[in-house]
């Protein structure tokens, strides 16, 4: 068998620290360096033994392997993204040759890591021992001051033999390879441990898959204009995934930060409580209004009548993807829906609409306590499910509409700090609050929003047999379209010129205004 010559760097790592281990029987000292080189994607595939822990090994020998089982999804996914980047890989319905804008490279940066197995090595591969065959051996030698891969060339049949690569980390990515037709100098980086015992190779694989945490996925949104060009980003807030973990991000400083209306009152772990809503129903809400893609035609400068459906205010970057719309971050936005909320709380606390003053006389309640039975108690659509989307609804669809008229242009997000933590949410808070357009709108919304909404629940204590059936409407599934009607209806008979502008253009577009 022809065989042939890598160049390899050799990286020495060991510290005296570790010099207290005890080694010995299952945990023999592990080696003092290793290799870095590079290796086609192809001749790696070729030599290399992929040992996923199967139940036939597993009966057979206590050293069956470390390897998950191989997943059809993710290796689709991988020969996809070789050969058209992300985000193609996770869009296959799309074809490539119609989305040439979303073509991008498919690099493996990162290093697969693999062990070469000596001549005595001993696999169990299927319930048989098996060794690797001497022609197959893979070597590492030095030659003057240089070291060298010194391996085979062509397919190593493992039917027959061992093959003489062990895959500690990187399966998946050799895997794909099978599934797409790859050049034989599409080289990846390989990081080459020489005779590393199993145990060793079980820790280094726990290590870099299970221990690490994994990026704050939020960040993705707060890079995005930096990143300028990549049409894949401006599709990026569309993908589930980091619409969920910003809305949860977002339901958990809203439970969490001191100044919050909502604080401790998002039951994070399943539980029912009456003026709470379910952790799961914030994060939907939230997903459903604020947190998603910006609405085609809203940019600045834009006609109106462009516009043909609402999108999230969160999501407002301009249509290239270079730029926010309203810069902010994390910090502010957080901020932002305690504004809103904290506006609703003063505005049911200084409302005499009806539906309240009946609801505290109902109650025996009075003043302040009457305020947050309003908002807060067991008989409010306030603290509903409902009554959360229906706000988060309202504020969304209405201040997207006139974002360039109440001073959401003038926020402006830290360069350097994007987490939202409480310091730095209630720095955001204090921005915004200072914003004199802005909280106008907000407390201009609220007062609508209270005063021409009646927010009682069908279950509250007192009330008339046809205002149960009026409010038994807000009930269920089909309740959250009709709270979100009745709240945009409201807000289009304010005195603010912008709310009742933004609430009937609203409606306009979502259909509403002639039902």
């Amino acid at each position: 068998m022809t065989r042939n010559i890598r160049p390899l760097l050799r990286v020495n790592q060991w510290l005296q620290t570790w010099d207290v281990a005890t080694w010995g029987g299952n945990r023999p000292k592990p080696p003092t360096h290793f290799y870095v080189g590079s290796l086609s994607l192809k001749t790696l595939r070729a030599l290399s033994g992929v040992q996923p822990r199967t139940v036939e090994d597993r009966r057979a020998s206590k050293t069956a392997g470390y390897q998950r089982t191989h997943d059809e999804d993710r290796l689709s996914k991988i020969g996809r993204y070789l050969e058209y980047g992300f985000p193609l890989s996770t869009e296959g319905g799309l074809d490539p040759a119609a989305h040439t804008e979303l073509v991008n490279p498919g690099w493996l940066p990162t290093s697969i890591l693999v062990n070469v197995l000596g001549l005595n090595e001993i696999r169990t591969r299927k319930g048989r021992e098996r060794t690797v065959a001497l022609a197959d051996i893979v070597r590492i030698s030095i030659n003057g001051q240089h070291y060298e891969l010194n391996f085979p060339v062509g397919d190593v049949d493992p039917a027959q033999a061992l093959p003489p690569l062990e895959i500690v980390d990187g399966q998946h990515r050799l895997l794909a390879t099978d599934l797409i037709s790859l050049p034989d100098d599409y080289e990846v980086p390989v990081v080459i441990f020489d005779n590393l015992p199993l145990t060793w190779q079980a820790y280094l694989f726990w290590v870099i898959n299970v221990e690490p945490k994994r990026i704050n996925t939020s960040l993705a949104f707060d890079l995005y204009p930096e990143l300028r060009d990549q049409e894949w980003l401006k599709r990026g807030e569309s993908i589930k995934i980091y619409q969920e973990h910003r809305s949860q991000e977002l339901a958990e400083v809203l439970w969490r930060n001191p100044s919050s209306p909502w604080k401790e009152r998002i039951e994070l772990f399943g539980k029912r409580v009456d003026g709470h809503v379910s952790n799961a129903a914030a994060i939907r809400s939230l997903m459903a209004t604020f947190v998603r893609t910006w609405a085609k035609g809203n940019d600045a400068g834009a006609d109106p009548e462009d516009i043909t459906k609402l999108g999230g205010l969160f999501g407002s970057i301009d249509k290239n993807g270079a730029r926010y719309i309203i810069r902010w971050r994390r910090p502010e936005q957080a901020a932002f829906l305690i504004l809103c909320w904290s506006a609703m709380r003063t505005a049911t606390a200084a409302s005499k609409a009806p539906w309240k003053l009946a609801l505290a006389a109902s109650a025996g309640k009075s003043g302040e306590d009457a305020a947050t039975y309003a908002f807060a108690g067991p008989f409010t659509l306030l603290a509903t499910d409902q009554g959360f989307r229906a706000v988060s609804f309202a504020y969304n669809s209405l201040a997207q509409l006139v974002y360039d008229k109440v001073g959401l242009l003038e926020i402006e997000g830290s360069e350097d700090e994007s987490e939202p933590n409480d310091e730095l949410v209630g720095k955001a808070l204090k921005q915004l609050e200072s914003n004199r357009n802005l909280t106008t709108f907000v407390h201009a919304v609220a007062t609508a929003l209270v005063d021409d909404v009646d927010w009682r629940t069908s279950a509250a204590p007192g009330m008339a047999e046809q205002d149960k059936v009026m409010q038994g409407q807000y009930r269920g599934s089909s309740g959250y379209k009709a709270l979100n009607k009745a709240a945009l209806t409201a807000a289009s008979k304010s005195k603010n010129e912008h709310v009742s502008e933004a609430a009937s253009r609203a409606l306009a577009i979502l259909g509403w205004g002639n039902e």
